[in-house]
């Protein structure tokens, strides 16, 4: 919560606010002075909220964006509480600039670091005589080189770490992380880079097969840093944004028994380079399909819809990308046949062992309309349950595929066991 000053009316008085920071934003109460009629008049919708809003306090700047009102209340007295609601807030400079474009910006994703093989600590054991005992340890904590993966907001993977020297109840920690991190010459809308980052999130939950969280960590504008540098270096602003990237319950994060499907030293990095430029043609079928992953409550007939949808608009991104200048015609299942063919095989994980991509698709599609079409016999739960299982591994091998095709694909017998 921060009881902070704002410049607000076209006196430009000086007037003070409570901006609390929550799981949906930021809610700001606005003590008005206004009479009881004025005041009433602020729930009528044609109250030109300030977006963005601008507050200082002794901590510094926040710039607060994407506001709307939610209400105010008001007394006879003259007294009344307007409240207003913002989707993020970034602890800025004292330049005002709104931060709708930005030069750069960092995300955490679950799971990243163990892909990617990225820690910046190392440890050593020394061993006493004879290897009796151990005689020391040795934890050393130094940066690692920012690694590129390209794209067009050139993204980096950069590691970070932090250390209290005072221990607590007589343990030293070092906390970690690798970040995710984009930048752009010139500014770029905050949507395009956080496509970027949510790209990379969705990359990371293809390759675990399991919900992994992205939290929004730092931004940076060119035109807002107190002095300016010649170097590479730049205040890179905290900011909060919960609706940023899909959050996970805390009973199904990631642990350190959670393997992903390929490791990003097996895949092709230009083609993780081209996953992140491409995000007109593989973004909608992997936020579809992922979303299944995190909305882990879903009857199994709702499952199974969203998976089915997700695996159209792959096929239909496949055929595009192919051929951009053609329409793509074909049946649903024709869509469906258009993800083996990309495979180049037919994974015993999705058709079953001696099964076929034409058995599979044919009893897939049934099934979908099962759910889907009212005059149809309800897919009895069980099989929708498999299913959508099936076809979500579908995808988490045409994401494999996607990633890793160089001079040899993943072989049938490695995937079916991996995934």
């Amino acid at each position: 919560m921060r009881i902070a000053h704002t410049r607000s009316g076209a006196e430009g008085s000086d007037e003070v606010i409570v901006a609390e920071l929550d799981t949906k934003g930021v809610l700001v109460s606005w003590p008005r002075a206004l009479g009881f009629v004025d005041a009433f008049r602020l729930n009528d919708g044609g109250r030109q909220i300030p977006d963005p809003l601008i507050l200082r306090d002794g901590d510094g700047w926040l710039t607060l964006v994407e506001g709307y009102t939610v209400g105010a209340s008001a007394t006879p007295l003259g007294h009344s509480l307007e409240r207003l609601r913002y989707s993020r807030a970034i602890h800025a400079g004292a330049n005002g600039v709104d931060y709708v474009g930005v030069n750069g910006m960092t995300s955490e994703i679950d799971g990243l670091a163990k892909w990617a093989k990225r820690v910046p600590v190392t440890t050593q054991l020394t061993l006493g005589e004879e290897g009796k005992g151990i005689e020391d340890v040795s934890v050393v904590a130094k940066n690692l080189d920012s690694l590129p993966l390209g794209g067009p907001l050139d993204l980096k993977l950069e590691t970070s770490f932090s250390h209290n020297p005072t221990p607590k109840g007589g343990v030293f920690t070092i906390s970690t992380a690798l970040l995710v991190r984009t930048r752009s010459t010139e500014l770029e809308s905050w949507q395009t880079h956080q496509q970027t980052h949510r790209m990379m999130q969705d990359l990371m939950c293809l390759v675990y097969g399991k919900p992994c969280g992205s939290r929004l960590i730092s931004v940076m504008r060119e035109d807002d840093l107190v002095l300016p540098l010649t170097d590479e270096r730049r205040y890179w602003r905290d900011a909060y944004q919960p609706s940023f990237g899909r959050t996970t319950d805390p009973d199904r994060q990631l642990t350190g028994d959670d393997d992903p499907l390929f490791f990003l030293d097996e895949a092709n990095a230009d083609l993780v380079a081209e996953w992140l430029s491409e995000y007109s043609y593989w973004s909608r079928p992997t936020w579809i399909a992922m979303s299944a992953l995190f909305h882990h409550t879903l009857p199994v007939e709702s499952r199974l819809l969203q998976i089915a949808v997700a695996l159209e608009a792959l096929g239909h991104a496949i055929a595009k990308k192919a051929n951009p200048d053609k329409k793509v015609p074909g049946t649903y299942e024709a869509l469906l046949k258009k993800i083996f063919d990309f495979l180049g095989y037919e994974p015993d994980a999705v058709v079953g062992e001696g099964g076929s991509r034409d058995s599979w698709c044919k009893a897939f599609n049934q099934a979908y309309k099962g759910v889907k079409h009212a005059d149809n016999d309800l897919t009895e739960g069980r099989e929708a349950w498999i299913r959508a299982r099936e076809g979500l591994t579908s995808i988490f091998h045409g994401a494999a595929e996607r990633q890793r095709r160089a001079s040899r694909p993943m072989s049938v017998a490695d995937s079916g066991k991996r995934v």
